[in-house]
Order: structure tokens, then sequence, then C-alpha cells
């Protein structure tokens, strides 16, 4: 039926979900935990460090390993370890046992097998729909993500924790496992669409996996990919921008909305509801917007809506204005995420695709942790609001860059065009 996302897309969301649900609860309770062994400020900061690393560090290599191996067993093995890992941790918690050490083990752990679950759920669900459901399958995915781990999570892990220090971290175990069961009832890839790039589910002799000689081959073939082909590139480089400009903001928004916005704490609280509310919004509308659009368009626009909200921000004088931009900025960002997600799954062969996604969030990551070490800095030599403000015209400057450094698109035939640099990757022959 046209428009419907089918069974195995729901059993993938479904597994996503319960995943993310879990991750939630383990967000907020790890902090807390670490807390209860050192309240030192950089030892707790040190769980986002350490966290941030292995996707900068080894996401690459992860989308290499994705691109080798079937992507259903890497999820179900990915959750599988999770699991394992956090029960474990659990039970130390409840024995009275845990230290930092314990704590920052699981903080490196577990997002490094993140890294490969992530890395193999794109090119699945790229698998399993047709072009012209990416964006609504992707929507629907991010939406999930967002309301489970946190609009749910985040409050059932403050009842759970009053109740037992170890059953958040045993919930969390269980939702990885109950996704681990769910990810391997997802039956094979969906059957070959007609025109689309890396639809055939085996890579026949002569492909990219056969002919690259290692694992260094394999990533010079992913960034190359990237970095010649304009759209892709300018999507790397802007998600990377982006997120340095929004998480340096990030670091310091609880001084900031103590100390310039006078905020109680639940004000405070109530901006991340504001923006989770806003990203609701943003996910649904984000598939009419960039099928209307393009994915290009789409970019300029939601960058210029996401460094108009953040300014916005950085002007507020009190509450109100301070919600209406947060909500904004999640609504645009969604917008964003859903459009140059659904833009690559669409364009990059089959054997590539791993590699591609992997290689654009390292960037992310890297920005993440250069964001984190630079605010501090920024914070001695300027005020908090002038922070924000920058933020927002930088973001607001890298829509700009993009509506001139991408190509112009003439139809959405022609945005479907797969990655021209790497001949027979997704199984086609050299023209």
């Amino acid at each position: 039926m046209e428009g419907v996302l089918g069974k195995r897309y729901w059993t993938l969301w479904s597994s996503a979900t319960l995943a993310n649900l879990g991750d939630g609860m383990r967000i907020v309770a790890l902090p807390l935990i670490a807390y209860s062994v050192s309240d030192d400020p950089v030892d707790i900061t040190l769980i986002a460090v350490f966290a941030a690393l292995p996707g900068l560090l080894v996401g690459p290599l992860a989308g290499v390993m994705v691109d080798r191996l079937d992507r259903r067993g890497v999820i179900a093995v990915a959750h599988g370890l999770r699991a394992l890992l956090v029960l474990a941790f659990a039970l130390l918690v409840q024995d009275g046992e845990t230290d930092l050490l314990s704590v920052y083990a699981l903080a490196v752990l577990l997002p490094l097998l993140e890294v490969f679950a992530d890395s193999a759920a794109q090119p699945l669900l790229a698998e399993l729909l047709p072009e012209r459901l990416l964006e609504r399958g992707n929507s629907r995915l991010f939406i999930a993500r967002m309301l489970a781990q946190d609009v749910l999570g985040s409050p059932v892990a403050g009842f759970l924790i009053g109740v037992s220090a170890s059953l958040p971290f045993l919930a969390n175990g269980a939702t990885f496992a109950g996704a681990m069961v769910l990810v391997l009832m997802v039956r094979g890839p969906a059957a070959p669409v007609t025109g689309r790039p890396g639809a055939r589910p085996r890579i026949r002799t002569g492909t990219i996996r056969s002919a690259a000689s290692g694992v260094g081959r394999d990533l010079r073939e992913g960034v190359a990919a990237i970095w010649h082909t304009p759209l892709v590139r300018a999507i790397a480089l802007t998600s990377a921008a982006l997120n340095f400009v929004l998480l340096t903001g990030s670091a310091l928004l609880v001084v900031y909305a103590k100390q310039d916005l006078r905020l109680t704490d639940e004000e405070y609280a109530l901006l991340f509801t504001a923006a989770a509310v806003g990203s609701a919004l943003g996910g649904w509308v984000a598939p009419r917007v960039a099928a209307r659009l393009g994915t290009g368009p789409t970019m300029v626009l939601s960058l210029v809506g996401v460094g108009m909200s953040r300014a916005a921000f950085g002007l507020a004088p009190g509450l109100w204005l301070a919600l209406g931009s947060f909500f904004a900025i999640g609504a645009a960002t969604f917008v964003y995420n859903v459009a140059v997600t659904s833009y690559l799954q669409r364009v990059t062969p089959h054997a590539l695709i791993g590699r591609v996604y992997a290689t654009t969030q390292a960037a992310s990551y890297g920005a993440a942790l250069l964001a984190a070490l630079t605010a501090g800095v920024l914070a001695q030599v300027t005020s908090v609001r002038t922070i924000m403000l920058a933020g927002g015209i930088a973001a607001i400057g890298c829509g700009i860059a993009c509506r001139w450094t991408t190509p112009r698109e003439r139809g959405r035939d022609e945005e479907g065009t797969p990655l021209p640099t790497v001949p027979g990757a997704d199984g086609r022959p050299e023209k």
C-alpha cells in the first residue's frame, strides 16, 4: 500500500524506541551514581568527555565493519553486550561496590557499542523502506527516540532511583535485551526498488568489498565518497559546525538560565519540555518540507531557523521568550536531521552507507568534544549571553554558507542521484 511503512519497519522502530527508553534512564542515573561516589565537578564532567570519545575515535572503523557484516546481527550483538554490561553494573550498585572506575568504564563502553548499533541501523532502515518513505520513516524514528529518551526515560529514572539506586540500570538492561530480540525479528531486506542505489541485498564480485585490500582502503573510500560529493560534503561539515555552535552554548546552559534569565529549577526544566514539543512538531512536518523544497533548501531554511532561535534565546529577558526560542530550536533541528539523514540513505550505495554515516557522525562527535572543552575558556573572556548570541549568528552563517556551497537542485529526481565517486559500489558497472 502507498505510504505504509510496513511490519519490518515498525519492528525496527520498536527495537530502537525500547533501547532509547533505557538510554534515557541511564543518562539520568549514571551521573547521580557518580555524584554519590565523588562530588568533584571534574570527576562528573569526565563522564560526558568519555561518552563522546568512542564516536570520534571508533566511528569510521565501525562504519567499515557495518559495511562488511550483516546489519541486523551487528545491532543485535551490540544490544546484547550492552544489556550484559548494564546488568553487571546494576549488581555492583546493588552490592554497594561502585567506584569511579566502573562508572567511567560504563560511560565509555556503552557509547562504543552504540556507535556500532547506530551505524548499522541507518543502512538497515534504508533497506526496509522505498525512497519515497525515507523522510517519513526517519521522522517517526527520531520522534520516538526523543520522546522515549528525554520525555519518558528521565522521569522514570527519577522514580526508580528513588526506590533503589540499581533499578534504573536493571530496567536499562531489560530494555536492551528486549531491543535485541526485536531486531532479530526483522526479516530480510526489502525487495529491490528500481533505480535505487544500494537496493541489492548482496554485493557481487568486483564490488567495493572484494576490491578493497584492507580497512585502510575502506576508510579512504568512505571519506572520498563524502568529500567528492558536494551536498554530502556540505552535510558533514555543516553538521559538525552546527554541533559545535549549539553544544558550546549548551555546556553553559544552566549558568545562563540561572544567572542571566534567573529561572527557577522548575522553569529551567520547562526549557527541555519546550524543546521536546518543538522537536515532535519538527519531526512531523519534516517529510512535507523536504518533499516540497529538496534537501539543500531545507538545510538552509532549518539552519537559519536554528540560528535565529538561538540568537533570540541569547537576547531573551526572561522565561517566555526563552521557552519560545527552545521550542523553535527543537523544531528546526529536527527538520534538519530528518532531511539530511534521509538524503544520505537515498544517495549512498549500499556498500558505503555504514562508512558515510559513521564518518559524518565522527566529525560531529569531534565537534561536540571540542565544544565541551571550549565552553569554559570562552566563559572566562566573555559573557554567557554573548556566547549564546554569537552561536545564533554562527548558525545563520552556516545556513548562508550552505546556500552558496550546495548544488542547485533541478528536482527531486536529481536529488536521488547516487554518490558517483566509487564505481561499482552499488553493484553497477562503471560508466
